[in-house]
């Protein structure tokens, strides 16, 4: 009984138009994007890998200066470097954006 009721169901539904799409489906990031993310990564592994390697062979592992200087300088530098290739775009598409801005319709300002 069950069954005899489903084909009904499929028979009584509409077929769907076929949806086209007329925009490409574009990437966020470009290449280089990734390659300065890779690269900040690498840094903040870098900097937690020598602050971990120097507390292990020091004998005062709390004021040794690759561990108070320059691992934190890494750490910062991998950090700001993954904010940068966040916010890096190619010039092509900065254009892009402005003019697509500047052709768009200004909002009417009204005189008070």
């Amino acid at each position: 009984m069950a069954s005899s009721r489903q084909p009904a169901r499929r028979a009584a539904q509409k077929p769907r138009p076929a949806v086209r799409r007329t925009t490409e489906a574009r990437l966020v990031f470009s290449r280089r994007n990734y390659v300065l993310l890779l690269i900040g990564v690498g840094l903040i592994v870098l900097g937690y890998a020598l602050m971990l390697v120097d507390n292990a062979s020091s004998e005062n592992p709390v004021d040794s200066p690759l561990s108070l200087v320059v691992a934190p300088l890494l750490l910062l530098g991998g950090y700001l470097e993954i904010v940068y290739a966040i916010l890096w775009r190619p010039r092509a598409a900065r254009d892009e954006a402005r003019s697509e801005a500047a052709t768009q319709p200004q909002p009417a300002r009204v005189a008070a």
